[in-house]
């Protein structure tokens, strides 16, 4: 047996979870937005406006966007958005590392 947890953050209604941090690793990984959400089968238009509603909600960007031109457009991750990664990854890792150590002690242990 093992034990399973979401994590998300919320202030009047879900701010952050495992989707808009996969989205921004993938920007990450591929420097596009539109690459991005397509490697999560979800379209530009949704992943956009998804994290253009979380940065009204935070106050701060999360992305910064080019668009086209000679050498085509773009997405980096800006520095609040690095920090909001890394510390959603250190949640989820102790949270996971607690819930696992209590499972052990609650169900487990004799």
């Amino acid at each position: 047996m093992e034990v399973k947890c979401k994590i998300w953050i919320e202030e009047d209604g879900k701010i952050f979870g495992k989707g808009p941090y996969e989205l921004l690793k993938a920007v990450e990984k591929t420097g596009s937005l539109s690459r991005a959400a397509k490697s999560m089968d979800m379209s530009y238009n949704k992943a956009f406006h998804l994290l253009k509603d979380i940065e009204k909600r935070l106050g701060y960007k999360l992305i910064e966007t080019q668009t086209g031109g000679k050498s085509g457009g773009g997405s980096t991750v800006t520095n609040a958005g690095k920090d909001m990664v890394k510390r959603y990854e250190k949640l989820i890792k102790l949270s996971e590392d607690t819930i696992s150590k209590l499972f052990q002690e609650i169900f487990l242990e004799t």
